[in-house]
């Protein structure tokens, strides 16, 4: 709109050959975790993450965490620490992870350009946003959800978080396990939900 053009009213469509990275036939379904991202308030909380990996297991799904630097790495072995259905994946160039994203059933992921690849890709995808706007930084694409954080301070669109606890946040959540708060509007149970119907209606695509 800045620019003087009128924003689209379908769907992208990025020219891409999927059918070229996806290994057919398809092996089992998997989910892709896009857990890595820039400003230290974008991160959903590592315990949420936990939580979703145990209920994307209940569902017969697993679960794929690729990483792009150590401090990614470390992450995604936390997350997937324990679960049989969860796999921290190899390091990968772009065109692997891409290769890994097409063939995805669904993903998962915070504001993050790997989310923009997916959308590429036509792999869909539910993207969690505390403190930014999906207006201006949402994948666009088939089968793009976002889910955007109703917190009163979001989106603040600040890189550190400035928020400061009520006592009555202290009462209701784990202020170490489950920041920045802007994000326990987007707590696993309600992204869990939101995913269970998104690989439903792929399977009855």
């Amino acid at each position: 709109l800045a620019l003087g053009y009128d924003l689209p009213k379908g769907l992208g469509d990025y020219g891409l050959n999927v059918e070229r990275l996806v290994e057919l036939p398809r092996k089992n379904p998997y989910v892709l975790f896009l857990h890595g991202t820039t400003w230290d308030t974008k991160h959903w909380p590592e315990a949420y993450w936990r939580e979703l990996a145990e209920r994307v297991g209940h569902l017969g799904v697993a679960v794929k965490l690729p990483w792009g630097n150590p401090v990614e790495k470390a992450r995604a072995e936390r997350i997937a620490a324990g679960f049989r259905h969860a796999e921290v994946l190899p390091k990968l160039n772009l065109a692997g992870v891409g290769k890994v994203l097409a063939g995805a059933q669904a993903c998962v992921a915070v504001d993050t350009g790997l989310g923009h690849l997916a959308a590429a890709l036509d792999v869909p995808t539910l993207s969690l946003f505390g403190p930014t706007n999906p207006g201006l930084t949402g994948a666009y694409g088939k089968a793009q959800i976002h889910i955007a954080s109703d917190f009163p301070c979001a989106p603040c669109m600040q890189k550190k978080c400035t928020y400061q606890p009520t006592a009555e946040d202290a009462r209701q959540f784990d202020l170490k396990r489950e920041w920045p708060l802007c994000f326990t509007r987007l707590n696993p149970q309600r992204v869990a939900s939101r995913l269970s119907t998104l690989l439903l209606a792929e399977e009855l695509r």
